[in-house]
């Protein structure tokens, strides 16, 4: 709760004044039964008078209106102060988890990812837009309608409080305790099911191919059985005390009805004080029903922003922030050591350099550590022993912002954005448009864009247009060709390429990698057969490195490799 009311702190200017006006919106709501409580007490009297009771009635309707308005006021604040921490906390969690490392990443579940960034700072905005309020007005009303009470008359008062103190008593043994492990159990079965729903919605291809359905899918129906049975399991736990609680609540009215019929007729009482305590002595456990169910939802949300500061808590890459000054880009890996896992090392023992604007080629079987080099190298993740090197500094040396100027990665498998085109090109980058189409022309993919009937302004996605393999590779290369980076990494840039986009990928290259540092990752060796240096890996190490020519006399494995190239070539069915 503490650390609710800290984020929500984040705008209490705003809070402050929803919080005052929903005190105000209390009071004012209790006055119209006020009055007619002296209403009833001027009919009461054997000489009434009219005029006091009409102006009971303008001051009544007055004080309704007014109320009315201080609550849309109060409302309206606490949203316009919800949306701007909601903004606020979903820009700086982005903003960190951009600068954890991939390991962190990797470990998190997409489905637990989703859950934080959506659904647990979601229901913040009901905690700060509503329950806020809605708490300040269930905390005051009952306290000035009981205080107002006691000023008519503390027997009848102290039974109209009997609800309230048994709510103060019951809410804290309900939602402590064992409600604390089962709000656990939910937010792991909820990520469970995300992480079920987002692999079921990405293996949609495949399930269609071989004629699957969610059912069939074990993990996301599994997860969705999983969940509905811990729902049912939970309420159904509940259910009887609540139910019993609720029934006392909702009956709430029979003391105080008894209580005051034994008073009036022992004159203890008079009639508009009965009838006060009718109307007054349990109407403020409305808010109250409020309040409960906040309890079970504070629960609730409490453990999502545990799981947020989790996040947010992580270590990231530890970075220098001066900006190095550097005359060179040549590249140097040496005696660096690394695993994903603690004493599994993927690379063992590599040195190699890079000279500025050279070729070097990465080949070797699947899993031999040749995308690792290039993810190490744009310090996804940092080194377990050793050093990687540019322009003769560290890169652990190097501010990320003044690395990622540096390096231009082109992955393996391409992602595009529901965004237009145009944007898809740009990637935030401060570019005009002038220069984004320039990069399309020499990434080939410029006709193709100006063929569709938006052009540039195309949506990708959904309503908008779909790209093959070969074409979303073209926009990641006109990407890279608009970032300039003086080093580039290309990670089997052409693996998902028909043979028309192949060959317009190759004449994207000749203009990608003019006057740059190059490092391609390729199991096409036929691409790379002009590289300055081709280093060739087996089991995380460096095996060979070499010329295409003095590699295929000297290098057993290259030979194998070079060969099954060449067979493959050559298969026809």
């Amino acid at each position: 709760m503490l650390r609710l009311l800290e984020i929500a702190g984040r705008r209490k200017g705003l809070l402050f004044i929803s919080g005052f006006l929903a005190i105000i919106h209390a009071l004012l709501s209790m006055i119209p039964y006020i009055l007619v409580f002296y209403i009833i007490k001027e009919l009461a009297k054997t000489s009434i008078n009219y005029g006091i009771i009409k102006e009971y009635i303008i001051y009544a309707l007055i004080a309704a209106v007014i109320s009315t308005c201080v609550f849309y006021g109060s409302v309206i604040l606490s949203h316009i102060a919800a949306y701007n921490i909601l903004f606020e906390l979903r820009k700086y969690i982005t903003e960190k988890v951009g600068r954890l490392s991939m390991g962190v990443l990797s470990n998190s579940n997409s489905g637990a990812l989703k859950k934080i960034l959506l659904d647990d700072v979601e229901r913040m905005e009901n905690f700060i837009a509503h329950q806020i309020p809605d708490f300040i007005k269930g905390i005051s009303l009952p306290i000035i309608t009981i205080s107002y009470l006691f000023s008519q008359d503390w027997r009848m008062a102290l039974i109209s409080f009997l609800p309230l103190s048994i709510l103060m008593i019951w809410m804290p043994i309900l939602y402590m305790g064992r409600n604390k492990a089962l709000i656990k159990q939910y937010h792991q079965s909820l990520e469970e099911m995300n992480a079920g729903i987002v692999e079921y919605v990405r293996a949609m291809p495949v399930m269609k191919i071989f004629g699957q359905s969610a059912e069939t899918f074990n993990k996301y129906g599994n997860a969705v059985k999983n969940f509905n049975h811990f729902v049912n399991k939970w309420i159904r736990s509940n259910t009887p005390a609540y139910a019993i609680f609720m029934s006392f609540i909702s009956n709430a009215l029979l003391p105080v009805l008894v209580l005051g019929l034994y008073l009036y007729f022992k004159n203890g009482i008079t009639l508009p004080v009965l009838l006060l305590f009718l109307i007054l002595g349990t109407g403020y456990i409305k808010p109250l029903f409020v309040l409960n169910n906040m309890g079970m939802q504070l629960s609730i949300i409490n453990r999502g922003v545990e799981q947020i500061d989790h996040l947010v808590n992580q270590e990231v890459l530890p970075e220098n922030t001066i900006v190095q000054h550097i005359d060179a880009n040549h590249v140097e890996f040496s005696n660096v050591n690394f695993g994903y896992k603690e004493n599994q090392n993927v690379l063992s023992d590599i040195s190699f350099q890079v000279r500025e604007k050279s070729i070097t080629a990465l080949v070797g079987p699947s899993g031999a550590g040749k995308s690792t080099v290039g993810q190490l190298l744009s310090r996804f993740w940092d080194v377990n022993e050793g050093a990687i090197k540019i322009g003769g500094i560290n890169i652990k040396d190097y501010p990320i912002d003044q690395l990622m100027k540096l390096v231009s990665f082109v992955f393996q498998d391409s992602f595009m954005f529901q965004e237009s085109l145009l944007e898809n090109i740009r990637m935030g980058m401060h570019k005009t448009f002038k220069e984004v189409e320039q990069a399309a022309k020499a990434a080939q993919i410029h006709d193709f864009i100006i063929s569709l009937p938006n052009g540039y302004d195309t949506l990708f996605g959904q309503s908008g247009v779909h790209l093959s393999g070969g074409e979303q590779q073209r926009f990641q290369l006109a990407r890279a060709i608009l970032k300039d980076a003086p080093i580039l990494i290309l990670d089997e840039a052409t693996a998902f390429a028909d043979s028309e986009n192949e060959y317009k990928i190759q004449q994207a290259f000749s203009e990608l990698i003019k006057n740059k540092t190059v490092l391609i990752i390729a199991h096409r060796l036929s691409t790379i057969v002009d590289a300055d240096q081709i280093l060739v890996f087996d089991k995380g190490r460096i095996v060979d490195k070499g010329k295409h020519m003095d590699l295929l006399l000297n290098s057993h494995l290259y030979q194998r490799m070079w060969n099954a190239h060449i067979r493959a070539q050559e298969f026809v069915i």
